[in-house]
């Protein structure tokens, strides 16, 4: 970590304090691609298929071929995440942190070639880690969350054919909570703001199958706030900001209908990660010491993530799903961290759907296994130390939605 502008030793134990804590628990780095039930029912494999108003995420242009004049879709996630940490002492501890995801997708065909839409989901992180006292020697909890309000529009080309747009006005929120022995209590509580841009194309041929392509733009966050942390008997307050970047998405998918009850969709999707090289911190007006700026070296990767499903379809209006997604890691090995446990993934989904009138509920489910990641130290210290870090998560969701 580099620091400009003070000297850290003012504060003990503020460098560890300051790095910042990404999360993951659905894809590589901070993807969070659970949006919709039906999608997620057919293994998120989704920008080829576009039939419901959460294409409104995975591709506005598949907005105008949907049936009904308007649509709402309101659905909500509980994920179950279990992180794990082994240290050099060798002893597995877990941190578990559960929490909801609520999001709503809404459509209006304002003409026969123009549909206007609206969704409010957490594409990005969305959980947090909850380290026990007991468990790692001191309570280490965090937070963080990017929400996106999303406009839409989507227009008509041809018969086949169809392109759509978005603008993501986004909203994060990040929040840690340490008590370091020797230290004291620190806290930090920010929130911040951008705004980006997705695009997509959509091509079906009726009753064979459809094609869709989604470009998602990238973001710069400047999140503003509150630091908190000890000086002797005394806690001190600090104005302080933390700059994050969002990367560029670019997602592919088709989907084919086989027969008139079973359709299979494949998606690929590749997300230029590396534009996140660092995180940068700045506490604002430390006294007689002036502002404390620091960078956390990130180093992500760019990642691909494939994913594919069925759905089958009944004549009572009864819905099978069933997908599978591969999901790489975007962390190097030198930035795994307790903050940071990101490990490759596969993950089995599934769920069923009941449509009924003007009205359709679906029920989805997911378990993502970890593949184990190991840091030994360099090779001139014996014994090596090692440390091992796994994630493993659990998602339940239940969407209504309703046809106008």
């Amino acid at each position: 970590m580099k620091t400009k502008g003070a000297r850290c030793f003012v504060f003990p134990g503020l460098s560890f304090f300051l790095f910042f804590v990404p999360l993951s628990l659905w894809a590589g780095g901070w993807n969070n691609t659970l949006l919709g039930c039906r999608a997620i029912g057919l293994g998120g494999a989704f920008a080829g298929l576009a039939d419901d108003p959460s294409a409104i995420f995975y591709n506005p242009g598949g907005l105008v071929f949907q049936e009904s004049r308007m649509s709402l879709a309101i659905n909500g996630f509980y994920i179950w995440p279990t992180f794990e940490y082994t240290p050099p002492w060798g002893t597995t501890i877990r941190s578990r942190y559960d929490n909801p995801l609520p999001q709503f997708f809404l459509s209006y065909k304002s003409s026969p070639r123009l549909i206007l839409g609206l969704g409010f989901y957490v594409p990005y992180a969305g959980s947090g880690v909850d380290w026990k006292k007991e468990d790692l020697g001191f309570p280490f909890k965090s937070s963080l969350g990017v929400s996106s309000i999303t406009p839409t529009l989507a227009y008509q080309i041809t018969e086949n054919l169809s392109v759509g747009m978005n603008l993501n006005f986004y909203t994060a929120k990040f929040n840690l909570t340490t008590d370091r022995p020797g230290v004291g209590l620190m806290k930090t509580e920010e929130t911040g703001s951008a705004l980006s841009a997705s695009a997509g194309v959509f091509y079906r041929n009726p009753g064979k199958g459809s094609m869709g392509f989604t470009v998602r733009g990238p973001a710069k966050i400047r999140l503003e706030g509150v630091t908190a942390m000890p000086f002797g008997p005394y806690e001190l307050k600090f104005d302080s900001e933390t700059v994050i970047r969002l990367p560029w998405d670019v997602e592919a998918g088709v989907s084919f209908w086989l027969g008139e009850r079973l359709v299979l969709s494949v998606d690929a999707q590749y997300t230029l990660w590396s534009v996140l090289e660092k995180v940068e911190k700045t506490i604002k007006g430390i006294p007689y010491q002036g502002d404390l700026r620091t960078e956390e070296a990130m180093n992500f990767k760019n990642i691909l993530i494939v994913r594919a499903g069925a759905e089958y379809s009944f004549p009572q209006g009864l819905f099978f799903r069933a997908g599978i997604g591969f999901d790489r890691s975007a962390t190097p090995l030198e930035s795994l961290s307790i903050a940071n446990i990101d490990v490759d993934k596969i993950t089995l989904l599934g769920g069923i759907g009941i449509r009924s009138g003007r009205m359709g509920i679906d029920f989805a489910t997911a378990y993502g296994w970890g593949k184990e990641r190991e840091i030994t130290s360099p090779l001139d210290v014996y014994p090596p130390i090692k440390q091992k870090f796994n994630l493993n998560v659990f998602i339940v969701g239940i969407g209504v939605t309703f046809y106008y």
